[in-house]
């Protein structure tokens, strides 16, 4: 393995100089050019335990999610890896799978690694445990749900904003029976989501009827939510997860009723390709990778440069299918 020394005798350096672009200082542009190109050449790995213990830091992150099971979270893990790895830092993934009452004990799993930064995706602030987090130094970063500690920044995506404007579209339509199938509402998501559709119904002009049935997740209760909703002669379903909306297709498959020549169809999806599959449909695509990657650099910003904290980033999610002139 090749050291410091070596690499400044082939940059022509002082290993100073080396140690200072190691670490980040801004040296004179051909000198850092210089060092750059001997690291190359000699494939220098840099010792980051050495490292890490010279400067009180892990160079590690952790993350705590709920769990890996969905395209969403795996894009968004995938995204955010690849961004530590390529600046220097490890990534320490933890799942609570849907028990809050897990949270404060991963917490402190992830604490013990000694990380130099906490991710947490789609951790209710509410749940016990997370008032701990005020008293952590380092950089935390809430994904899909906001908290408002004064150390912690939150990136959410506009869920409520999508289910309006997808269940508008419908409205304008002429579909004034509509049937929704929620997620459980003891999450945020879930509540922004269904909440986006009430508002739609609520400033209507015209008399419309909005039947709720809530799944689990599952393809199963998606299944079973298009058989009573469609059993409600609803013209138009929206599915407010992934999942059930792939039960809800499969229901379609069995029964007589089609969609677009009996009922139109809009959901949540991953894939922007599928839409050619049905293209009357309207889909809602989540921006996964630019949350991985908008994280990622907000918290290595955070832990090597101390910016602030406390902000909301609010992003926007992709919306296929609308139709551009109701």
């Amino acid at each position: 393995m090749s050291s410091i020394r070596e690499v400044a005798k082939l940059a022509g350096v002082s290993t100073g100089s080396v140690s200072r672009y190691l670490n980040g200082q801004t040296l004179k542009v051909a000198n850092m050019e210089k060092i750059a190109t001997a690291i190359d050449q000699l494939n220098y790995k840099e010792n980051i335990i050495a490292k890490g213990l010279k400067n009180n830091r892990s160079f590690s992150v952790g993350l705590l999610m709920n769990n890996l099971s969905s395209r969403l979270s795996a894009d968004i893990v995938a995204s955010i890896e690849a961004l530590m790895e390529e600046n220097g830092y490890s990534l320490f993934l933890s799942c609570f799978n849907g028990e809050a009452q897990l949270v404060s004990q991963k917490i402190d799993y992830l604490l013990s690694h000694s990380i130099d930064g906490l991710i947490l995706f789609e951790a209710d602030e509410t749940w016990p445990g997370m008032e701990k987090l005020v008293e952590l130094t380092i950089p935390i970063i809430s994904l899909n749900t906001p908290n408002q500690l004064e150390n912690v920044d939150s990136i959410l995506v506009n869920d409520r904003k999508s289910v309006r404007e997808t269940i508008e579209q419908m409205i304008a339509m002429g579909h004034q029976s509509i049937g929704v199938i929620a997620a459980p509402q003891t999450e945020y998501v879930a509540r922004e989501r269904l909440a986006g559709a009430l508002e739609a119904k609520k400033y209507s002009e015209k008399e419309i009827t909005i039947d709720v049935y809530t799944g689990d997740y599952s393809r199963l209760s998606g299944f079973y939510g298009a058989k009573e909703l469609l059993a409600k002669n609803i013209t138009a379903l929206f599915v407010c997860n992934y999942n059930m909306s792939i039960g809800a297709l499969e229901y379609f498959n069995k029964s007589d009723q089609q969609i677009d020549q009996e009922i139109y169809f809009a959901h949540y999806d991953y894939l922007d390709e599928l839409q050619t599959v049905l293209p009357e449909r309207i889909i809602i695509q989540q921006p996964a990778v630019t949350i991985g990657e908008l994280c990622g650099k907000r918290l290595i910003e955070r832990m090597e440069n101390q910016h602030t904290s406390g902000q909301t980033i609010l992003l926007e999610n992709k919306i296929y299918g609308m139709k551009q002139n109701n």
